[in-house]
């Protein structure tokens, strides 16, 4: 589920985690803690687990587009100067955040810290909590961005988990994927799925964590993994190809069908946002190997239309004045057909003479002549989608967020559905109230209600997995 991506109201940055670095306890806390935040009267119920050793780690934050600028404080990048990031880094054994309704499992905190019975720690690099702690509970109150609240946790014993989780390795190449694999105890081959990344940098912790945790209490043996550039994987995200990406998921399949409890004629791909459309290429590269796919809020045709799509819907909801958004999308539509290799880039500089000092192309972020970058976004740019659904031959499930801004829904919906050309069996899903990660939030000017992974989509979606793959064992027999 790209990963779903987004920064939400109080909620978690999904696209960003990053190391929990506990200081040196004077009150020993430790274990699995349940209790609420609440804000204007509404509770969240959520949940943390903290280690019982960790070593000490100080947040380390980047530039999204010059990624060797780096520092253990935030601010600006003096190259591009925009805001930097906290760095992407894997789960060892630092201390993390579920929120079940957010469909959040094992977030990395920030940071987690314990003075005395001072408690500090941060949350999606934004979200700060402090309060006391006690024998058996941390109260206190939180701050963010969006607003303020009190939180309250209590210890508690952990869930006993109906499946195991196994840290793998995996190649692709000269990369080297790390990823958790799933795998439910109940005896017989299982089916299985690997689940992939949306756009950017993105771990297998949250929303990746907790669709596959509900795939494998049904029975469905799951790969996640850290994307190329992230976590614990190497390779690199400045410079890729969709048959890189395609590449790996392959390769992460391959893996999880060898496993002696799958069945490796009942293992698909399923892949949200650049997700389905890496899932879609890898299904036509590796055609005998995958059983289904499950391809949510996903690309439909020339990935540049998507593109200019994504940001004229975007810059639409930033105060720019009318006449900035035009100019605006005139010098990306310029800096999209430079990507393409169609214009040549002296158009794009000309352009950054002229309004390299405006708020609005600061906004658009382009990469500088020199980033990895250019090397292989024309691939990317002029990858048709629809190229690759036409040659489809397993069962389909598209997913969209009925408030997706990034994409044309029901002409996506109905792009795919007539490239499949009734060849497979093929289902789409809306979901009512939903964004592009498939999340429900309040409206701006409406009553406050903590935002919601869109209810039922994600056992929808494990319900249809297992249809398809009962059936196609039942094929087999």
């Amino acid at each position: 589920m790209m990963s779903k991506a987004g920064i939400c109201a109080l909620g978690i940055a999904l696209a960003m985690t990053s190391p929990a670095a506990i200081a040196q306890n004077t009150v020993r806390i430790s274990g699995h803690y349940t209790g609420e935040m609440i804000r204007e009267g509404k509770a969240l119920e959520i949940s943390i687990d903290l280690p019982r050793q960790a070593s000490q780690s100080r947040p380390r934050y980047a530039c999204p587009m010059h990624p060797k600028v780096t520092s253990s404080t935030p601010g600006k990048c003096p190259i591009c100067d925009m805001p930097l990031e906290l760095l992407t880094s894997a789960n060892e054994s630092h201390a993390t955040f579920t929120s079940l309704s957010q469909a959040v499992m094992d977030y990395p905190l920030n940071s987690f810290t314990v003075e005395g019975d001072n408690v500090h720690f941060v949350l999606g690099g934004s979200i700060v909590f402090d309060g006391r702690a006690s024998v058996h509970h941390i109260d206190g109150q939180f701050h963010g961005p969006e607003g303020a609240g009190e939180f309250h946790l209590e210890s508690a014993a952990a869930d006993v988990l109906p499946y195991t989780v196994r840290e793998v390795t995996f190649h692709h190449g000269d990369v080297t994927l790390v990823g958790s694999l799933l795998a439910p105890k109940t005896p017989g081959k299982h089916a299985g799925v690997v689940l992939l990344h949306g756009s950017g940098p993105e771990t297998r912790w949250g929303t990746l964590r907790y669709v596959a945790d509900r795939f494998a209490r049904a029975g469905i043996a799951t790969l996640i993994y850290d994307k190329r550039g992230s976590g614990n994987s190497t390779g690199n995200l400045d410079s890729f190809t969709y048959d890189d990406l395609a590449g790996d998921a392959i390769a992460g399949l391959r893996l999880l069908a060898s496993q002696p409890n799958v069945d490796r004629m009942r293992v698909g791909l399923l892949g949200h946002s650049e997700g389905g459309i890496t899932g879609v290429v890898a299904a036509v590269h590796a055609s005998r190997e995958i059983a289904f796919i499950v391809a949510e809020d996903t690309v439909a045709g020339p990935v540049y239309k998507s593109d200019l799509y994504r940001v004229n819907r975007s810059i639409r909801h930033t105060g720019f004045k009318p006449e900035e958004i035009s100019q605006a999308m005139n010098v990306y539509g310029t800096f999209v057909d430079v990507a393409r290799g169609v214009t040549s880039y002296s158009e794009l500089e000309a352009a950054q003479n002229k309004y390299g000092q405006t708020e609005w192309f600061r906004w658009l972020s382009i990469p500088p002549r020199d980033a990895l970058f250019w090397a292989t976004t024309p691939q990317r740019e002029n990858l048709d989608t629809l190229v690759y659904w036409r040659k489809v031959d397993v069962p389909v499930l598209l997913v969209y967020g009925e408030k997706d801004e990034l994409l044309p829904v029901s002409q996506n919906i109905e792009a795919i559905e007539n490239a499949l050309a009734r060849r497979v069996p093929y289902t789409a899903l809306i979901a009512p109230g939903a964004q592009h990660n498939l999340t429900v939030h309040p409206p701006p000017e409406g009553p406050f209600f903590w935002w919601k992974a869109a209810p039922g989509i994600v056992d929808l979606t494990v319900n249809w997995v297992q249809s398809v793959t009962t059936t196609s064992q039942r094929a087999g027999e």
